[in-house]
């Protein structure tokens, strides 16, 4: 007759216990401010804005850059910089207002529901809204001051990363230029 099994061995594996569901979704983040980068695709957001997308994620924000989902699109720069990528199959869909806001004058230009989003953005008087890029929207009725980041030392290595992931030429080092709605 075999002697009965010791329990010491049950003793060494971690006890399994069900996992309570969580109340809160992952997007919801209660008192995270939220930062939403609008840009036309992946790399004109790296290269514009990523020291200011990086310094703010380190800070705590959440931090989404905003593209068109109508195709497959490569999200590892974003993930250097500490952000994630949001996919708008629709330009009609209408985005939580975030606690600042940067759009590309290019997006502003071709898409009218973004251009309405600046514009209730800019007269609720709680998100901060930036603006980059060669093309300025005529249509925008609001005065503009301009703006220079200077992105942090790691933001700056990060960001020649991103770019770098991105396939994009790596630059020098600079400030990043805005205009603040007003």
């Amino acid at each position: 007759m075999a002697a009965p099994a010791s329990p010491l061995p049950q003793l060494h594996r971690p006890a399994r216990l069900p996992r309570a569901a969580s109340a809160r979704t992952p997007a919801a983040d209660f008192g995270r401010y939220q930062f939403q980068v609008v840009a036309a695709d992946i790399a004109d957001a790296v290269t514009s804005i990523g020291g200011l997308i990086f310094d703010r994620a380190m800070a705590g924000w959440d931090v989404s850059v905003v593209v068109d989902g109508d195709h497959v699109i490569d999200d590892r720069p974003v993930r250097i910089l500490g952000a994630r990528v949001t996919l708008v199959p629709d330009r009609l869909a209408v985005l939580p207002a975030p606690q600042m806001l940067a759009v590309a004058g290019d997006v502003i230009v071709k898409s009218e529901a973004v251009r309405r989003q600046v514009l209730a953005a800019g007269e609720d008087a709680v998100t901060e809204v930036l603006l980059w890029g060669r093309a300025h929207p005529p249509s925008l009725n609001c005065k503009y001051i301009p703006v220079r980041h200077r992105p942090s030392a790691a933001a700056q290595v990060f960001k020649s990363h991103a770019m770098a992931a991105g396939g994009a030429t790596v630059a020098e080092a600079a400030d990043e230029g805005f205009y603040s709605m007003v």
